[in-house]
């Protein structure tokens, strides 16, 4: 009783958002033993002919390192919005082919115009854009907002290009649409420029 008596002052200071679990023991040794366990801490109190011992430590589950999930995707950069943003403003705008100023773009020169607007210098034809930048894998999977798709429309060279907008989209100035326009890569006419996708390159 003494033990309990000498331990509880010690249990009266923890925090009472912690739940304690109290068990006594008295083996053969003549030692009895207070245990309790609350929240994370763990105190042990045992009677030698010198007095009380107490001994506090924190539970195995306690020193368990924590899982974290992995970090997310925060989609587009600060950079690659604003080009987007300046990209958009042109849909409607049509086609015309050697065109490279707003009301008229061809589709290189529609990339070129946008990122100029941005302090990224890009050469003048989906050919030339096909060497800026670095490599990029040629699948959606790995493209961010902003990377370049460059396609080989008649299965032969580069003859043109596209912005990638995310959410499997891209935003590109397109004869075929008549002008700028914003093509999503799950629909018919979507899967037609994924056949002809041949490579990819991050500019920003």
């Amino acid at each position: 009783m003494k033990l309990i008596a000498c331990t509880l002052p010690l249990l009266a200071g923890i925090p009472s958002v912690l739940s304690a679990q109290v068990s006594l023991s008295f083996p053969k040794i003549q030692r009895p033993a207070v245990r309790a366990s609350l929240g994370p801490i763990s105190l042990v109190a045992t009677m030698n002919g010198h007095g009380v011992t107490v001994r506090a430590g924190t539970s195995s589950s306690a020193r368990r390192p924590v899982a974290r999930s992995p970090r997310k995707s925060t989609g587009a950069t600060a950079s690659a919005a604003r080009v987007l943003a300046t990209a958009e403003r042109h849909l409607g705008e049509k086609y015309v082919y050697g065109g490279e100023t707003p009301g008229a773009f061809d589709c290189s020169g529609f990339v070129q115009y946008v990122f100029g607007r941005h302090g990224v210098p890009l050469p003048r034809t989906s050919r030339q854009q096909a060497e800026a930048g670095r490599w990029v894998p040629p699948a959606v999977a790995s493209l961010r907002p902003g990377d370049l798709m460059l396609f080989a429309s008649k299965g032969g060279r580069i003859d043109h290009v596209a912005i990638y907008a995310g959410n499997n989209r891209m935003l590109h100035s397109s004869a075929g649409a008549g002008g700028v326009v914003y093509d999503d890569l799950s629909t018919p006419r979507g899967k037609w420029y994924l056949a002809r996708h041949v490579a990819s390159r991050r500019v920003l």
